[in-house]
């Protein structure tokens, strides 16, 4: 009889634990992934900006060389794909890769799809220019990560908890997400413009936990159009259908309180209202 009542208990134990791991909070489950999927773009994205800075600094000529090779301003810096990061495919002759891989913490992984580029744009947003153009154009680092389909349409709230967690509250990381109507420039009660170095015109803001849209920060159209994903696609032609993780920082060509102006509205289907 102690036998079978001691099975007994033990079945119990076991069947009580399995019943606990299916019932568990889906913040158990999610919140790992996305602070993990968040550290890591954030780490490339810091990396491929301190990358740029450290390149400009050692060797200038070099890297303008580089960054003006690009015709329509549209420069990668770093690519993870297969496990590994690289200069990318597109950029064989990437000559600050290097100091990107330089800057790379001891506690990087490397996540397949987070690619970071340098984007060079026409400030009225009308044309491509090259990097090379220093009185005209702004410079963006943005880094991009696709969720994966298993993880998108997750509990948003705690996807963005974990997100702002592994990314230090920073508003310039966070989840791609779409306005309900272009960005306009906010004015105060005195009439004083309010929005500084934002993208006006632009459709799709970063989604950040505890920030409201009226703050949050805008890409360029410009970028959400032709952002260059795998297999020769651009971000522009998957936005309907996939979510992203993007970090932005803002390198150089807005005087203080300016902001890029709206440019060509309706660039891509992706960015039309």
């Amino acid at each position: 009889m102690f036998f079978w009542m001691m099975l007994a208990s033990l079945m119990g134990i076991v069947m009580f634990g399995n019943l606990y791991e299916k019932t568990k909070p889906q913040e158990n489950f999610i919140a790992p992934v996305y602070q993990a999927m968040a550290l890591s773009m954030y780490q490339q994205h810091v990396s491929a900006e301190y990358g740029y800075l450290d390149a400009m600094r050692i060797d200038a000529e070099q890297s303008r060389a580089y960054f003006n090779s690009a015709a329509d301003g549209i420069v990668p810096l770093a690519i993870t794909e297969n496990g590994q990061i690289s200069g990318g495919q597109e950029g064989n002759g990437n000559t600050v890769f290097q100091y990107i891989q330089g800057r790379l913490p001891s506690t990087y992984k490397p996540q397949n799809g987070t690619r970071s580029y340098l984007f060079c744009i026409d400030k009225n947003q009308q044309t491509t220019v090259t990097c090379g153009n220093e009185t005209d154009v702004v410079k963006y680092i943005i880094t991009i990560r696709a969720i994966p389909p298993r993880y998108d349409g997750a509990d948003k709230m705690t996807a963005l908890r974990a997100v702002s967690d592994a990314t230090g509250n920073s508003r310039f990381v966070g989840m791609l997400q779409k306005a309900t109507e272009p960005l306009s420039a906010a004015t105060s009660s005195t009439g004083k413009v309010v929005t500084q170095h934002q993208p006006l015109g632009s459709a799709y803001y970063i989604l950040s936990s505890g920030i409201a849209p009226v703050t949050s920060v805008y890409i360029p159209n410009f970028v959400a159009c032709n952002f260059p994903l795998s297999e020769g696609t651009v971000l522009g032609d998957s936005l309907d259908q996939r979510s992203y993780l993007v970090a932005l920082s803002l390198v150089a060509g807005l005087e203080p309180g300016e902001n890029l102006p709206a440019g060509t509205p309706g660039l891509c289907t992706a960015v039309s209202f």
